[in-house]
């Protein structure tokens, strides 16, 4: 079975990890200085997740009203609830996924801060939202956890905004186990303040937990086998007879991954990757469109939008079903191809109808640094053979 998930770390990487010279702080230090250099930027703070990062970023403001896409992980939500603030909608594209600059006019003040999400990787209309937020004194703070990598006319993502929080959770271009993140701040001023907010709330990472997490990585790493992978399948899923990870309500606890410092040895892995960025923001470019190229023509879907310019490192191949949804992932893991899922419950009111329709109908093809030309041609054929059907 070809899995919705495959870690870009191996076994050996996990074993290296643990040792001696690769824990402690002299990873994160190298890790920092890379993504220093990467973004052309000074102030980098790591962090346990992504949503820590923007949590630590709102608890370092004032600002009361925060504003996000109507069609977000429900982790930014609970972020900006956690941190204390007033959490407003605004409708999104459901041909891109995000919002427009025109949806900011009444919402943007001087009062807010303004979530510009790259989502699954495509950019946003960021240079506009800027213009309109700078017009209007809101800040904009970029979730370019879906988008490392990503550029918008030739800039990277999260170089536009006064800061940006990032992830390495399993899914993104840069990964580790289970999760971790950092921020960019462009002002020094408010980048003090964020560093103030996390190291009041910080610890370190437990032992017990960290080799909890580092376990978890490693059955990530093994389930990336299509044997293992379809036991996994049968037993976690299909005998369970639910499909998703997510759970409907919001979760607004500090979880670990708001707690817990980022540790050495994820610190390591992720260092490890950013060596070889352009190999990897490459790869994942060119099975996007390797990805296109198979699912041409299949009339049971909508595919995402095509790259054009070879820009975007997208994090998901956002699909979407124009019937059943539940339906087509079944008839499709049947065949032997899983899907994931995003945003399945959404935080915004039913009245943004535009987001839950999307929320309805998307479904995220396999679509990873370690996906296979062969794999992409059964993927191709499998979803051909289910148009067949209708």
């Amino acid at each position: 079975m070809i899995p919705r998930l495959k870690v870009n770390y191996g076994v050996g990487d996990l074993v290296r990890s643990l040792r001696p010279g690769h824990r402690g702080n002299r990873p994160k230090e190298r890790l920092c200085q890379q993504l220093r250099d990467y973004f052309g930027v000074d102030n980098v703070l790591l962090t346990p997740s992504g949503r820590a990062g923007l949590y630590f970023i709102l608890r370092a403001s004032q600002r009361p009203r925060v504003v996000v896409p109507a069609f977000t992980c429900k982790a930014v939500v609970e972020a900006a609830r956690l941190a204390g603030k007033q959490v407003e909608y605004v409708e999104v594209d459901r041909d891109d996924f995000n919002m427009s600059a025109a949806g900011l006019e009444a919402l943007a003040g001087d009062d807010a801060i303004v979530l510009a999400t790259h989502q699954f990787g495509i950019p946003c209309p960021i240079e506009k939202i800027v213009d309109v937020c700078r017009a209007r004194g809101a800040l904009v703070v970029e979730d370019v956890a879906p988008a490392f990598g990503t550029r918008s006319n030739g800039r990277l993502t999260g170089t536009f905004g006064d800061a940006a929080f990032f992830s390495f959770d399993s899914r993104k271009a840069i990964n580790v186990p289970v999760k971790a993140g950092f921020v960019i701040v462009r002002d020094a001023e408010r980048y003090e303040r964020v560093r103030s907010a996390y190291s009041a709330e910080i610890q370190p990472l437990p032992g017990r937990l960290g080799a909890k997490f580092w376990l978890t990585g490693l059955a990530y790493q093994l389930l990336g086998r299509p044997l293992l992978y379809r036991l996994f399948h049968l037993l976690y899923f299909q005998m369970r007879g639910v499909f998703v990870t997510e759970e409907p309500e919001l979760d607004l606890r500090r979880s670990p991954f708001y707690r817990y410092d980022i540790s050495g040895w994820q610190a390591f892995l992720a260092a490890e990757q950013m060596a070889r960025i352009d190999e990897i923001v490459e790869r994942r470019r060119a099975n996007y469109r390797k990805l296109h190229t198979a699912l041409a023509g299949c009339e049971a879907i909508e595919l995402p939008p095509v790259d054009e310019r070879q820009e975007w490192v997208p994090t998901r191949f956002a699909i979407r079903a124009r019937g059943d949804k539940l339906d087509y992932y079944r008839r499709a893991s049947r065949r032997g191809i899983d899907f994931a899922f995003s945003f399945t419950y959404l935080a915004s009111p039913p009245a943004y109808t535009g987001a839950h329709r999307l929320a309805s109908s998307v479904l995220n093809a396999p679509y990873y640094l370690k996906l296979s030309d062969d794999e992409i041609e059964r993927v191709g054929e499998v979803l051909r053979s289910i148009d067949a059907e209708n």
